[in-house]
Parts: structure tokens; C-alpha cells; sequence
């Protein structure tokens, strides 16, 4: 799956933007990042107009699949429904 592809369910699943952002731009509170750099693809814990790095990724599908799960948990600790 791309970003992209990730975007488009995030948005039919009704997911408040809030909770992601991608292109690795910072979110205005605490939400979960992805970005591709130099190095390859990058999820990370956006909070206070810093990154946090939380894992690495050689393929765009694997840091998506990484970012759904980690956005299931924040989902369900915020009693929201899971993104997939």
C-alpha cells in the first residue's frame, strides 16, 4: 500500500486528520508521522514541533502497514474505531 493509498482509507474510514500527517510535515499535537528520506521510509511520533523516531522501513508498504498499527492503538485508546 502507498501513502496515498493509506490517505484515501484514512478518509473513507473517517479517521480525524489529527491523529496523522504524512510528507513529514509535524502535526499541530501529538499524532503519528511517516516520510521517505535518504535513508528510506520513516514513521515517527510528531509532539510538540518535534519528531520522535519510531521505526525505519526499506519499503513504503512496510512503514504503512507499520503506521495502520500504530494508529489502531492510538484509535483505540481514544475509543475510535481501528483504520482497517
Amino acid at each position: 500500500m502507498t501513502v496515498a493509498e493509506m490517505v484515501a482509507l484514512l478518509r473513507r474510514r473517517g479517521v480525524p486528520e489529527e491523529f496523522y500527517v504524512t510528507g513529514g510535515r509535524l502535526g499541530f499535537g501529538e499524532c503519528l508521522g511517516i516520510e521517505q528520506d535518504a535513508r528510506g521510509w520513516l514513521v515517527y511520533y510528531s509532539e510538540r514541533g518535534g519528531k520522535s523516531p519510531l521505526a525505519r522501513h526499506a519499503t513504503e508498504d512496510g512503514a504503512v502497514q507499520d503506521m495502520l498499527a500504530r494508529l489502531g492503538v492510538m484509535l483505540k485508546q481514544a475509543g475510535l474505531p481501528p483504520p482497517a
